[in-house]
């Protein structure tokens, strides 16, 4: 298969941009209340998305998934390490300890847990796609996304919002169900013992329904939020989420001389937009909301740019 193929491209990109737009539309024409809204992206993160990526890892080749500490520790540098890096300009730059999270996890985050199994999937299959996204969702959760609310959390304290310990927000995050699924599906595949057949036909029409639900969400909640496109930091932070962010991924990728689908679609997956929480977080927070949300939208175009050249950048891997 030719992976430059534009058509597949376009099978893979066109889908996300088409869904985000409705499910904007439909937020800015208020065809769904607030609760409605929310209603949607629960039931995405909560139900569908875990599922979907339960089925994924638990069928994932045994074999090949041990052999994936590498692309494990890639990905921990990859968004983790490179939220330190962004806080620590930021700091330096004067931002306070709330902007700096907030933008730093702006552009270090990624949209793949939600739009990964579509834009992947025609183009590494299956097995690939829900192998990236399965283990791309568990460390932007577990490593980022709980370091993350900490931080928050504790910037907010002088402002009367108590604050969690880090133990608890780790422990909050191996309770979300984009992160515990996965790690079910992967101890069932490196077990041997993959879900029953009937367990996998009940699953599989929610499944199914995962990533289109997913983006649709996005889309509702991304009308929810100002936006300024003309934003100077909006813009620098989105080529910085879509373009210098995947520069990181393929040279540890290259570092530890990673090839093969898993690498290549580790990099294409690093090339997607910011993702959701990003925006939650400044809405819950009150600051940086127009930014963050900017960047969102902006890099989800950016990504008709940044996904075909990822694909490209790949064949050296």
């Amino acid at each position: 298969m030719d992976i430059m193929n534009p058509a597949l491209l376009i099978t893979a990109i066109a889908p996300v941009l088409l869904l985000l737009a409705m499910g904007f539309a439909a937020g800015k024409t208020r065809h769904f209340d607030p609760d409605q809204n929310r209603g949607f992206s629960q039931f995405a993160l909560t139900y569908s998305l875990p599922v979907a990526l339960f089925l994924g890892m638990a069928g994932f080749d045994r074999h090949l998934l041990l052999a994936q500490g590498p692309i494990i520790l890639v990905m921990v540098i990859g968004y983790s390490a490179f939220f330190a890096a962004g806080y620590g300009v930021l700091r330096a730059l004067r931002q306070s300890m709330i902007r700096s999270t907030l933008l730093a996890y702006a552009v270090s985050s990624t949209a793949a847990p939600i739009y990964g199994l579509t834009v992947l999937e025609p183009i590494y299959g299956a097995t690939i796609s829900s192998g990236v996204v399965g283990l791309a969702a568990v460390v932007t959760n577990l490593v980022q996304v709980s370091v993350v609310v900490y931080m928050l959390q504790a910037a907010s304290q002088a402002s009367g919002i108590a604050a969690t310990g880090l133990g608890r927000s780790v422990w909050n995050t191996v309770r979300n169900p984009l992160v515990w699924a996965p790690v079910l599906g992967a101890l069932l595949s490196l077990d041997g013992q993959p879900p029953s057949p009937m367990l996998t036909a009940i699953l599989h029409p929610l499944a199914v329904c995962a990533p289109g639900i997913a983006i649709f969400a996005c889309g509702l909640a991304l009308a929810a939020y100002p936006l300024k496109l003309g934003s100077r930091t909006a813009i620098l932070g989105s080529v910085v989420c879509i373009v210098i962010q995947p520069a990181v991924f393929f040279a540890g990728l290259k570092l530890l001389d990673l090839h093969g689908p898993m690498a290549q679609a580790t990099l294409v997956a690093s090339a997607m937009a910011t993702s959701t929480p990003s925006a939650l977080f400044a809405q819950q927070y009150g600051a940086c909301q127009t930014e963050t949300a900017t960047i969102m939208l902006l890099s989800t175009l950016g990504m008709t740019l940044s996904i075909p050249l990822a694909v490209l950048v790949s064949h050296a891997l």
